[in-house]
């Protein structure tokens, strides 16, 4: 099992825990994420670690300053800081003349000897994890900032908040809305996304934590203002329920559905979503073709033109999650 999939494992875990757990009661799941996007950071630097180990061998065996079986070893055991550079570059049998060119081989490859590999069992704080992977996305500039250097500051507000729980007893009973928590998951689902390129490849597979992101997403631009998108989540929901045992509490029919026919439950989404669609592009059209349109036939076709875009939206998300066009 690859470390995206234990990531994968631990996602949706904690999207069943904010599925099965009663409305008000969400600090758990907002908890979890916190820990999840810690231990995804580390692993994205573990990995690139290793990536640059390999890279910078290749680029010494490239140099002809690295050409048997004892000097792979040598430079593994310099990774590891079991060697000196000068120990290694005696090993590589280039004396202290080498270390000055190996030195300048090695600026270009910043994590060869880090923590995340060497030692990860090290307490390094939240902050330090966050600076270390910064490096990795382009610096924000007066015209704009990438999308992870926004994620990674966002994920260290609520690790600051997340403590707040554990060390501040003024603040022990401090709650987290559902608004709060449906943020902080889909602010881990967007950073995991862009810290492992083929995350969203993974998730197309996985029935279940796809419908999972997918309904998690919606509800949180549900949560933000755009209550239009409700009706055809409700209208889908509505349809599964036929024949479909479950509990009565309504949390629970949620993560029943989401969970045991997933599959299914996005498939009738996407339907509700297109039908939504057409229903307002009939409309808009009837207006269009009106030869003398009152004020309020334009007033009512630019209301739902801004409809069509919300809902589009969102069916464009639940497609691309589907892998279809």
């Amino acid at each position: 099992m690859s470390r995206l999939d234990d990531v994968l494992e631990l996602i949706q875990t904690t999207n069943e825990v904010y599925f099965i757990t009663a409305p008000g009661r969400v600090r758990t799941a907002y908890i979890l994420v916190d820990d999840i996007v810690e231990l995804s950071l580390k692993i994205f630097l573990q990995e690139k670690t290793y990536e640059q180990r390999i890279n910078c061998q290749a680029v010494l065996e490239s140099a002809s300053l690295v050409t048997s079986r004892n000097h792979r070893d040598s430079l593994k055991r310099y990774f590891e800081e079991r060697l000196t550079i000068d120990q290694l570059s005696h090993d590589l049998g280039r004396g202290s003349a080498g270390v000055p060119i190996l030195q300048g081989h090695f600026a270009s490859f910043p994590l060869l000897q880090h923590w995340s590999a060497n030692n990860p069992d090290a307490k390094n704080t939240f902050d330090r994890v966050i600076d270390d992977v910064r490096p990795f996305f382009p610096p924000p500039t007066s015209v704009s900032t990438h999308p992870a250097i926004n994620l990674l500051d966002e994920a260290l507000l609520r690790h600051k908040t997340r403590n707040k729980f554990y060390h501040d007893q003024n603040l022990s009973g401090l709650d987290i809305n559902d608004e709060k928590c449906l943020r902080a998951l889909c602010g881990m689902f967007d950073l995991v996304e862009q810290l492992f390129p083929d995350f969203s490849n993974e998730v197309k597979r996985r029935h279940t934590v796809r419908c999972q992101i997918g309904v998690l997403r919606l509800k949180q631009t549900a949560s933000l203002g755009h209550r239009e998108l409700g009706q055809p989540y409700d209208a889908a929901l509505k349809l599964l329920k036929k024949g479909h045992k479950f509990d009565f509490e309504d949390r629970s029919v949620e993560h029943s559905l989401v969970h045991t026919v997933s599959d299914r439950f996005f498939m009738s989404l996407r339907e509700q979503f297109k039908n939504s669609v057409a229903k307002l592009q009939v409309r808009v059209d009837k207006i269009d073709a009106m030869p003398r349109p009152q004020q309020k036939h334009l007033d009512e076709k630019n209301d739902k033109q801004q409809l069509i875009q919300i809902l589009q939206r969102q069916l464009d998300q639940i497609n691309t999650l589907l892998g279809t066009p």
